[in-house]
């Protein structure tokens, strides 16, 4: 319940390290706006076919590629939250994905929502492999 300093036997529980923390609330944040984008896009998906319009595959695809991304990208920011040393191995996945998407999107001509996403995701990356995120993982 409480992070500092509390003794509930002959053990201290750690704090946890504010590095950890700015981490796994951006991730998570990111990862339930990732997740409001995919129910608009499927929203979306489901007006079109609604209204008799064939439906790209590839929109069915989107969204469950960005469903399944961004439910990966919490669940990364809970357990990194927890120490788990494997949701800081899926954090620096997902984000060098999104860095992937962003090169894409600059490809296509989107410049400021692709320079925004690789640099937020560097900076994701970045703050994963802080030292004090790296100890609180590997505790």
């Amino acid at each position: 319940m409480y992070e500092t300093d509390v003794h509930s036997g002959p053990h201290a529980i750690p704090s946890r390290p504010s590095p950890v923390k700015t981490l796994a609330i951006l991730l998570g944040v990111f990862g339930v706006l990732g997740l409001l984008i995919a129910f608009v896009l499927m929203a979306a998906i489901n007006d079109s076919s609604g209204h008799g319009q064939s439906v790209p595959i590839l929109l069915y695809v989107l969204f469950f590629v960005q469903f399944a991304l961004s439910t990966a990208q919490t669940a990364s920011g809970v357990f990194l939250w927890r120490g788990r040393s494997w949701a800081r191995t899926l954090a620096i996945a997902l984000c060098s994905v999104n860095i992937v998407g962003g090169l894409v999107s600059l490809a296509t001509g989107a410049i400021f929502q692709a320079v925004a996403g690789i640099a937020i995701n560097i900076g994701l990356i970045r703050l994963a492999n802080n030292d004090e995120v790296q100890a609180w993982c590997g505790r």
